[in-house]
């Protein structure tokens, strides 16, 4: 029965209650209770219908967050904690108010300022030039620039190593970071450079940190830069646009700078039939930016690791493990012509987990492949 169907016999409920004798109004009394139990009944079930619209999905899961959309619901991504990272944009469809895509402060921050831009350019320091000038690409999407003040009696390397440790708990992987003016850059007159190209003031005393960091959430390219420095906080958030189905995970770009900055990467965009070592063909992008990446450096070799949840038999999770890095090891060589000896494959199975797998979240997260530099 619809919720207009319900008031229609709660109202004549309390017709019949003011117009009939006294016996009468007991049936009345009566109808009038069921009404209203019928209509909280329908206002609840209502209720979990609305929510049920948002479904959970681990960081990165592409094809959660594909599955969703077809539905027609909102996604709200989870860490590896099971805690919600970054909710939808919008319900269903609607324009959105905050980024999507959200980055908590350090605890006991207080926000100064927040600005954001539907859709703006932004130039994201991934180094620094010889002469100390900033090296910086433009990302594009939509823009949110938060500033914090920090928290008193805490120094810049703590705010910034549990920046750092968040984005990493969300899935992203960190491009650069430095500390101080030697190692970012940013001596003499170039001390400007980080407010004319980052819009971030590095401060005068020279105690600053920055770290950049990148990577997929469901569909969507998100860039993180954050500035620390004795006083404040800087946090810039770029979410590109949608990715379209079966778009490399990473570029040869962006694998070539997590290789040089930590010497391993995690390859997205890589998908494997449930349980099995077959590379489904949306993998084949993603090869494509690794041969890439070995014809622009011809001297680079290359590991790759296969790794599983911990869930089932561990030595069976070991031989998956082990047969899915052979899988991509030998795409490389024979569909896109990698030289052999410039690779070699091994599998962890779930001995070097990156999370807890006590949520489905973290295991997400466990099931990767990675690139290690030999």
């Amino acid at each position: 029965m619809s919720l207009q169907r319900h008031l229609a016999c709660l109202a004549f409920a309390l017709a019949l209650a003011l117009a009939a004798p006294a016996a009468a109004q007991d049936v009345g009394r009566s109808v009038k209770r069921t009404a209203e139990r019928a209509v909280q009944s329908e206002v609840e079930r209502a209720v979990d219908r609305e929510v049920r619209r948002a479904t959970r999905c681990a960081l990165g899961d592409e094809r959660c967050a594909a599955e969703a959309a077809r539905r027609g619901e909102s996604v709200e991504y989870v860490d590896a904690g099971g805690r919600v990272v970054a909710a939808p944009a919008g319900a269903r469809g609607q324009a959105a108010t905050g980024p999507a895509f959200r980055v908590l402060p350090y605890a006991g921050s207080s926000q100064r300022e927040e600005k954001v831009l539907a859709f703006d350019a932004y130039a994201f320091v991934v180094g620094r030039e010889s002469n100390g000038d900033l090296r910086s690409r433009q990302v594009e999407g939509r823009v949110t620039k938060t500033i914090y003040d920090n928290p008193k009696g805490r120094s810049t390397l703590e705010i910034a190593r549990n920046y750092e440790q968040a984005l990493r708990g969300q899935g992203l992987r960190v491009v650069h970071q430095c500390a101080g003016r030697d190692e970012c850059g940013g001596t003499g007159t170039r001390e400007s450079n980080w407010m004319r190209v980052a819009d971030m003031n590095i401060g005068v005393g020279g105690d600053f940190r920055y770290l950049a960091a990148e990577g997929r959430v469901g569909a969507s390219a998100i860039s993180v830069a954050v500035m620390v420095n004795k006083q404040r906080s800087w946090v810039y958030v770029v979410e590109g646009e949608a990715m379209q189905t079966g778009q490399a995970g990473v570029s040869a770009d962006e694998l070539a700078a997590e290789l040089a900055a930590s010497g391993v990467v995690r390859l997205d965009g890589i998908y494997f039939d449930t349980g099995k070592a077959t590379l489904k063909p949306e993998s084949n992008d993603a090869l494509a930016q690794v041969a890439e990446l070995m014809r622009r450096d011809p001297t680079l070799t290359l590991e790759i690791v296969g790794h599983t949840d911990s869930v089932g038999n561990a030595a069976a999770n070991q031989r998956l493990s082990e047969e899915r890095a052979l899988a991509v090891r030998s795409a490389l060589v024979i569909e896109h012509r990698v030289p052999d000896r410039r690779l070699r494959s091994r599998g962890a199975g779930a001995s070097e987990p990156v999370a807890p797998n006590t949520s489905e979240a973290g295991r997400a997260l466990n099931r990767r492949v990675e690139l290690v530099k030999r």
